[in-house]
């Protein structure tokens, strides 16, 4: 077009074509790089110094702006500078600077930054332009931003700010109090931030400045960080993602990605916060961004640290420590110090803790950040403590708690909360302990409340059990009746409180898409679990398929599995965190409203662990006590893992070992009897005939209980067991509503390694009034989601698998895919019970909090009171057997429990060795 009408083209075209890019960079970069080309197209047709001049000036500003290529941006800037130094115009020659001061800045050549800065401000001022001035006051205030110098940036911006205000620059003023206001957060004053950055966003939209509003909706999120008003947080920070992502801005994209994983570091996703700070890095690196560079690395390190990785953490940190030091940050390398610190409180080096925090103490407080700051003094603090400096701890801790509430970071608040209570607990002044504890457990679930999911919740407690353990010690010391009802409480408030959280419903796990961005995600999902089946039934098959035997031919696939259950992992939390989490908190266990529930039939026994040594509640319509000295978990890992090689040694058949099972039997009696003696004989006389309820805790999770042996028998021998995640999930299940098994869903899918599934299906349905059977090639993913909220019994008899290394993935194997745990979530259940009938359904990996991350949670979470699984490999033909029997008894009128402990001692008589009749467990309501 311009060929075409070249004879048109002049001066004036180029201005508008400069213009143009001005009004569309900030939302609309497509455009902008049009107006970029074509201005380069009118500098090679029409020989004019100007045209060249406004063509290198906006190239320059795409470099930087669009591109984040900075050295690209100074060579192009400075030509432009040049040419109008030439044209006799010094203020243009002036306004090229704003941007090289920018560019300059990225690349941490401060010095040069500073002094083209107040060159061209000269120039301005002289000419009277304000505008300007404040563009390049602007400038220096992000020159001090970046190195952490905050209050010297926020004069710059507020000196700029009333430049703008005096010309009334409405696109500048959105800048500057964007400026102002990250500035502010960093510095906690938070109510100035809040106003500041609510003002520029509300011009930004008004103005439809997407770019401008990405940035203030970051630097929103990071003030609800700073908080603790983490919903909040992980809501405005993926929102600025986002929109960095649909205007293609690469740099600015991994700048949000970045402040995301500082969330996810505070909540104790550390994985997924390295993972980020990986992919930022050599962005960064890449892009000349040695600032952000540096700061991705001493996240990065402080995530390593919390996954144990020390020699990785500390070659991050030295990493980081010398960019900072290149940049000339002392803050930064103070915040590296800080890490180091971290590291040394995690090793026990109390000394070295305290010298690196109070090193780095000086230089924090330069920058006017109170939360780095904080967490220094409250390391200084806790140091002391254990080092038993009593006197110092205390007068630290005190006035650090001080600090935090009077800058409303209720993060430091509870570290100091906590950190006190022990100091007090140590000197025996156990009311001012308790005041304490009760504090930080009060701050802990204030915090947790409003987190978006399951997955955040569980992680956020990880380091945070400390003061629910330490109040159930404080309880016990009394040693009255009362307390150690109260102790249990705390107990209970420390365990499966995520998994609770999904079924009261105060936290949403079935996504619905808010917008075209959430639908795309929705569908990618599919696709990965598609993709997933397939690698799944690749990997599963392989042991019988010649050609795929060798570890290197599975590798790859398992590597192709990895990836892809990271993304959708990664995924799943990208539609959360926009999730508002519930303002109510889940109600606290009633104990009398259990003792109700379990009546005079039932005891509930509820272990936990003090010291490593276990200790059990015990409750009953009568009364609730402590039962003391139990084994420790060092001898009960001892007689599991004697237990495991036991049961272990049949599962490739025992046909092999027939000639063996009475001595076999004798051996895995053995381990189950050290077992009872460690952990139920000192109980069973107080439950007297009662129905056992169980709630283990850590490894106990892993115990048959009820093939624990006396000696004389096994405990299921003597009476009903049941287990559950905690009492609170008990009385959840026991609410649920109850109604006859009229209908039952049958669904079965034999192979070469349960090839007696079809019998066993078949021979269940004429036991039940209604059965749908889907066997086979009818067995499928869809036709499960169809059926589940229909029918009064669920019976699923198809291979199963533990993941061990991602729980969450976990699965059955249907005939068109796999059923993960996040599957089971979705599906919505009004069954009575589920019955999962394959291999290892009941294992799930213990995460700290007795959150079990398994198929049982999944199927909780849908709907289930009742859950029928298994602890180990089952036996194809003795499972049909058992089968049978349960729910022939089930129907007849017996509960659960009473069903399964019959099918059991059925199948004892004939085969006693445990392998056979004591996989099976019961979950939820008896």
């Amino acid at each position: 077009m311009l060929r075409e009408n070249i004879d048109s083209l002049d001066l004036s075209l180029a201005r508008s074509l400069k213009s143009k890019f001005d009004e569309v960079k900030v939302n609309n970069p497509t455009h902008a790089h049009g107006a970029v080309e074509a201005l380069r197209a009118l500098e090679e047709m029409v020989n004019d110094p100007e045209i060249s001049a406004l063509a290198g000036w906006t190239t320059g500003i795409a470099a930087l702006q669009l591109d984040g290529q900075a050295e690209a941006a100074i060579e192009k800037l400075d030509e432009a500078a040049t040419r109008f130094g030439h044209l006799g115009q010094p203020l243009l020659a002036a306004a090229t600077q704003i941007n090289k001061l920018h560019a300059l800045t990225l690349l941490g050549r401060y010095k040069e930054a500073l002094d083209c800065g107040l060159r061209a401000r000269a120039v301005f001022l002289a000419h009277g332009d304000e505008l300007g001035a404040g563009q390049i006051e602007q400038n220096i205030g992000n020159i001090y931003f970046r190195r952490d110098r905050y209050q010297e940036a926020e004069d710059f911006y507020r000196t700029a700010r009333k430049r703008f205000a005096a010309v009334d620059d409405h696109k500048q003023l959105v800048q500057i109090d964007t400026c102002l206001g990250v500035a502010l957060i960093y510095q906690h004053k938070f109510r100035d931030a809040a106003l500041f950055s609510a003002r520029a966003l509300e011009r930004a939209e008004a103005a439809g400045q997407v770019l401008a509003q990405a940035a203030i909706v970051c630097n929103l999120g990071c003030l609800a960080l700073f908080q603790g008003r983490y919903d909040q947080a992980l809501n405005h920070l993926e929102r600025s993602r986002r929109l960095y992502e649909s205007l293609g801005m690469l740099h600015e994209s991994a700048i949000a990605e970045q402040e995301l994983a500082d969330a996810y570091l505070e909540l104790n996703l550390a994985p997924e916060a390295a993972a980020m700070y990986a992919r930022a890095v050599p962005v960064f690196a890449e892009l000349g961004m040695r600032a952000e560079q540096a700061r991705a690395l001493a996240y990065h390190g402080r995530a390593a640290l919390l996954l144990g990785r020390t020699n990785e953490a500390g070659a991050l940190l030295n990493e980081a420590r010398a960019l900072y030091a290149a940049e000339m940050n002392t803050v930064g390398e103070a915040v590296v110090t800080l890490a180091e610190a971290q590291l040394y409180h995690l090793e026990g080096n109390y000394t070295l803790s305290a010298e690196a925090a109070s090193r780095a103490e000086g230089r924090l407080l330069e920058s006017g950040n109170w939360e780095r700051l904080l967490t220094a003094r409250w390391l200084c603090g806790e140091s002391a403590r254990a080092q038993g400096n009593h006197r110092h701890a205390r007068s630290l801790l005190i006035d650090t708690l001080r600090d935090a509430k009077l800058h409303a970071l209720p993060q430091i608040e509870q570290r100091c909360h906590t950190s006190l209570g022990l100091l007090a607990s140590e000197a025996g002044e156990l009311k001012s302990a308790e005041a304490s504890f009760k504090r930080a457990i009060a701050l802990i679930e204030d915090l947790r409340a409003l987190l978006p999911s399951d997955e955040f919740r569980t992680a956020f407690v990880t380091d945070k059990l400390a003061p629910y353990t330490e109040m159930v010690r404080l309880c016990l010391a009394y040693g009255t009746t009362e307390l150690a009802v109260e102790a249990l409480s705390y107990v209970e408030r420390s365990r499966s409180r995520a998994l609770l959280d999904m079924l009261s419903g105060a936290v949403q796990f079935r996504p619905n898409p808010r917008d075209k961005f959430e639908s795309g995600l929705l569908t990618r999902l599919e696709e990965l679990r598609e993709e997933l089946s397939w690698f799944y039934t690749r990997i599963d098959e392989a042991p019988n398929n010649k050609a795929s035997k060798s570890a290197e031919a599975i590798a790859p696939l398992r590597e192709a599995v990895r990836e892809r259950e990271s993304t959708v992992l990664e995924i799943t939390r990208q539609l959360q965190h926009r999730n508002a989490g519930n303002l109510n908190q889940v109600e606290p266990l009633d104990i009398e409203r259990l003792r109700l529930d379990l009546g005079a039939e039932s005891a509930l026994v509820e272990y936990f662990s003090l010291d490593g040594e276990f200790l059990a509640f015990v409750v009953t319509d009568e009364k609730t006590e402590v039962i003391r000295a139990l084994g420790s978990e060092e001898e009960v890992a001892r007689a599991l893992e004697g237990l495991r090689f036991q049961i272990n040694s049949l599962r490739l058949g025992a046909d092999r070992v027939r000639r063996h099972m009475d001595q076999l039997t004798g051996r895995a009696r053995h381990h189950l009897g050290t077992l009872y003696d460690l952990l139920l004989r000192p109980i069973e006389e107080r439950i007297g005939a009662r129905r056992l309820v169980l709630v283990p805790h850590r490894a106990l999770h892993y115990v048959p209980f009820h093939a624990l042996y006396d000696g004389a028998g096994y405990v299921i021998e003597r009476r009903e067991v049941s287990y559950v995640p905690s009492a609170s999930v008990l009385r959840h299940c026991i609410a649920r509503p109850r109604r006859a098994l009229s209908q039952a869903l049958l669904i079965g899918v034999p192979d070469e390694r349960a090839p007696l599934v079809r019998d066993e299906v078949l021979a269940l349905a004429p036991l039940f009034p209604e059965a749908s059977v889907l066997l086979g090639e009818a067995a499928t993913l869809e036709a499960l989601r169809e059926r589940a909220n229909t029918t009064d019994l669920l019976h699923l008899a198809c291979h199963g698998q533990f993941r061990s290394d991602n729980p969450l993935f976990s699965a059955l194997h249907l005939t068109d895919g796999w059923l993960t745990v996040g599957d089971a979530y979705k599906l919505d259940l009004s069954c009575q019970l589920v019955t999962l009938s394959a291999c290892e359904t009941g294992i799930s990996d213990v995460a700290p909090g007795d959150e079990l991350m398994g198929l049982a949670r999944g199927f909780f979470s849908a709907g289930a009171p009742s859950l029928l699984v298994t602890l180990w490999t089952v036996d194809d033909k003795e499972t049909a057997a058992l089968m049978t029997d349960f729910y022939k008894r089930l129907l007849s009128g017996d509960a659960p429990a009473a069903a399964l402990r019959y099918a059991q001692c059925q199948m004892l008589k004939g085969r006693p060795h445990p392998f056979f009749w004591s996989p099976f467990i019961l979950l939820g309501r008896w």
